[in-house]
């Protein structure tokens, strides 16, 4: 017993789906794409090359280094292990993680009230505070040293965690992110919200905020990553070498005469990662914060 079977014609939904489905264009590749792809090609070349030649010359054996190898043929962990027994980098790091963390926690605290001052409540002279935060941009960090260094040496907070952190913790830079980004906010849900009786700081951290969470993350990652590569005033406000940050101890490495290549490049490696994967991680975050700051 033989069975046949019919072939099914599609039906009018499906004949009618396949019509409207959008057929993918084939443009051939023009000359300006070239020139666009090549520009970035080299772009990443040029930018990545540095981050690889540290990273590879970390892991090398010390006669691969004096060669000049890109591409290796033996890797090593002698050059980090090295590195960890010359200097400190355990407690450094763990100062390094508390400065971080203190010093964007401050700054984002002071930034975000500071912001949000300047935004939603009407009083005069706002304009004025505002421009003057602005003016402070331009005043060069090292002129404030000698003021800070009298200001934490007086305090007696010299050799300490706070004396580290404590001129960082305002920033006139996060200040301006967040203040653009609240004025791209809708003010009638901070009307609606005050006509329910909320004051200022249940406002600012249970409506504001959340509504700009894109802009308060970048000012973050960019709080932190100021914090993590601060060198000239930890070095200065410190004496000890287990109270010192990880950026002041890469500079011992340096100057440590026994010190091979390969072993400063394995603490540079040690110190770079953090922030390597902290921008990768936050790199969506950032570049969307820094895209809605523009005001209304």
């Amino acid at each position: 017993m033989t069975v046949t079977t019919t072939p099914t014609r599609p039906t009018v939904t499906e004949a009618t789906a396949a019509a409207r489905r959008p057929r993918r264009s084939r443009r051939p590749l023009r000359a300006r794409d070239m020139v666009r792809w090549l520009w970035l090609v080299a772009l990443a070349v040029v930018i990545g090359f540095p981050v690889y030649v540290t990273l590879l010359t970390g892991l090398l054996p010390p006669q691969d280094v004096a060669h000049g190898t890109l591409l290796p043929t033996r890797l090593t962990l002698d050059n980090f292990r090295e590195a960890l027994r010359n200097v400190p980098f355990g407690q450094q790091y763990v100062v390094s993680v508390l400065v971080t963390a203190l010093q964007t926690g401050g700054q984002l605290l002071t930034s975000s009230l500071a912001a949000y001052a300047l935004v939603f409540p009407r009083w005069r002279g706002r304009a004025v505070a505002f421009a003057v935060i602005v003016a402070t941009l331009a005043i060069p960090g090292e002129s404030l040293v000698i003021p800070n260094y009298e200001l934490v040496t007086g305090l007696g907070l010299r050799d300490s965690l706070l004396g580290i952190t404590l001129p960082f913790l305002a920033a006139g830079y996060p200040v301006f992110l967040l203040r653009q980004a609240f004025l791209t906010l809708p003010r009638e849900v901070w009307e609606a919200a005050r006509l329910d009786g909320c004051g200022d700081l249940r406002c600012l951290f249970l409506v504001v905020l959340p509504m700009a969470r894109p802009q308060v993350t970048a000012a973050t990652l960019w709080s932190a990553l100021a914090a993590w590569n601060g060198y000239f005033w930890p070095l200065l406000i410190t004496d000890s070498p287990d109270r010192r940050t990880v950026q002041v101890g890469i500079s011992q490495l340096v100057n440590a005469e026994s010190t091979s290549p390969g072993v400063i490049y394995a603490g540079t490696t040690l110190v770079l990662l953090p922030t390597l994967l902290l921008v990768i991680v936050g790199q969506r975050f950032l570049l969307c914060g820094l895209a809605r700051t523009s005001p209304r």
